[in-house]
């Protein structure tokens, strides 16, 4: 039987240990942490027991390939997940509102949507919906990659969007949403995500996680591996690559180190323990998930230096940013979904309390705040500093003017700092720099939403594809199925 290791366990390491044992491949899947899901993970609070995530994720209409992949696993994804009814709020610093938002089927009913948002003038709109009908043309036509050199606000000015608009909270979401500032994102990269998403009607199939995602969505899928013969095995980390004459000799890998006691978390990367690492010669082939960050890391520099592989270390990545509150007191009017528009680093919030069944059935919580964001410029800034500016930032919507530091019953920072949970970042250029899944290297194969795959922007479901692909690459160089 073909052997074949898959290092990271994220939606991209899954999806590929998944597709292999399902197709009789011996599969060893290894993750350097406890908990499943890479930067979709979750874990639980050490002193209240609440879900902590890595990251604020969600479940699109065209996430295709997740869905199939949690229906295979015995989760049923809608069932596990909260409709927000595509309604959201986002602040306005210029008039100091918070204005509503919402996606709707079909793209014409989406233009009358976005035309109702009050948080534009008459005139704002009139240039919006004239650039918003070039967009519309060039989608009809396809994107094409060359529009990756050319960041989404350039491409708008040149088509007339006035330079006012461009600063506005409405327009800004379009790259804060995917962590890209204080920087741009890629116009390709957004238009590639606008033209998937609004595809088939799926623009308005806007979902959260019912709960923990490592527990309601990747335990399943690593048990279904186990299920169909293969491994799990937490707690190594990637240290080395052995090759000789262009093939894959073997993996180096490493238990980490726990955190010391005064230090929560690690910057840069994991150490490992002095006379703790173990050679994996016995497989056939690997496919790596890691983050490109993490990846470089480890890279030999005869590999690194390999055309095909020398832009790994030259993809862009950002340090998400996390902050969860539990309070006392609740929202009492609005969506309580998805509050955007708050202002940096931690722009966007959403109101777990109905989300989750554990906090919906809990009266002592009364509302169960998660605000997301990235942490460039802001490193200095200190817990309690950012507890109190997210707080202070959402009471100024209407129906959260409760949040008050008073009524927090616990909190907690995620800082993500390792190069191993670093998100990539779809800046104005990357498309240059992404590996095609299969490498130069024989046996050796990646896999990962930053990977050349259809998709081309940063998302779960385009990571699961690109742990596919690179399973169905691996597949082909092994001889097995048709």
């Amino acid at each position: 039987m073909p052997r074949v290791v898959v290092i990271g366990s994220g939606p991209a390491g899954l999806a590929a240990a998944e597709c292999l044992a399902s197709a009789g491949v011996h599969v060893t899947l290894a993750t350097m942490g406890h908990h499943l899901g890479g930067k979709a993970s979750s874990w639980r609070h050490r002193t209240l027991g609440h879900v902590v995530e890595h990251g604020q994720h969600v479940m699109m209409g065209f996430y295709d390939e997740m869905r199939a992949l949690l229906r295979r696993s015995g989760v049923d994804p809608d069932a596990t997940s909260w409709d927000t009814g595509t309604r959201f709020v986002i602040w306005e610093d210029r008039d100091q509102r918070a204005h509503h938002l919402r996606f709707v089927d079909g793209p014409f009913r989406e233009v009358w949507e976005g035309l109702q948002y009050t948080g534009m003038s008459l005139a704002e709109k009139a240039n919006f919906f004239t650039v918003l009908l070039q967009g519309l043309a060039q989608l009809a036509t396809g994107v094409p990659e060359e529009l990756d050199d050319t960041c989404l606000t350039a491409w708008c000015l040149e088509r007339g969007l006035g330079p006012a608009f461009c600063r506005t909270s409405i327009f800004r979401c379009s790259r804060e949403a995917q962590l890209n500032w204080p920087g741009e994102i890629s116009a390709y990269a957004m238009l590639k995500t606008i033209a998937i998403a609004g595809r088939d009607h799926k623009m308005s199939d806007y979902r959260l996680p019912a709960g923990g995602m490592s527990e309601i969505w990747w335990e399943p899928v690593a048990a279904r591996v186990e299920r169909l013969g293969g491994r799990v095995v937490r707690r190594m980390k990637l240290t080395g690559i052995e090759t000789v004459g262009g093939r894959l000799v073997a993996l180096r890998l490493a238990p980490p180190l726990p955190h010391p006691p005064d230090q929560p978390y690690f910057e840069g990367t994991v150490p490992t323990g002095p006379d703790t690492e173990e050679r994996w010669s016995d497989l056939d082939a690997a496919i790596l998930t890691l983050p490109p960050p993490a990846l470089a890391e480890v890279l030999p520099a005869e590999l690194a230096a390999l055309p095909a592989l020398a832009g790994v270390a030259k993809l862009s990545s950002v340090a998400p940013l996390g902050l969860h509150v539990w309070h006392r007191n609740s929202v009492t009017r609005g969506p309580r979904t998805v509050v955007a528009g708050l202002g940096n680093p931690l722009g966007f919030v959403v109101d777990n309390k109905p989300v989750y069944p554990e906090y919906r059935d809990n009266p002592a919580v009364g509302a169960a705040l998660h605000f997301v964001g990235q942490e460039t410029g802001f490193e200095g800034d200190d817990d309690e500093t950012l507890l109190q500016r997210c707080l202070a930032s959402v009471r100024r919507i209407d129906g959260w003017e409760g949040m008050d530091r008073e009524g927090v019953i616990g909190s907690c920072v995620v800082r993500s700092r390792l190069a191993a949970r670093r998100y990539w970042n779809a800046e104005p250029g990357s498309l240059r720099h992404k590996p095609q899944s299969k490498t130069p290297v024989e046996g050796l194969f990646l896999g990962g939403d930053w990977i050349r795959t259809p998709l081309d922007f940063p998302c779960m479901e385009n990571a699961v594809r690109g742990g596919r692909i690179a399973a169905h690459h691996a597949l082909a160089y092994l001889g097995v199925g048709p």
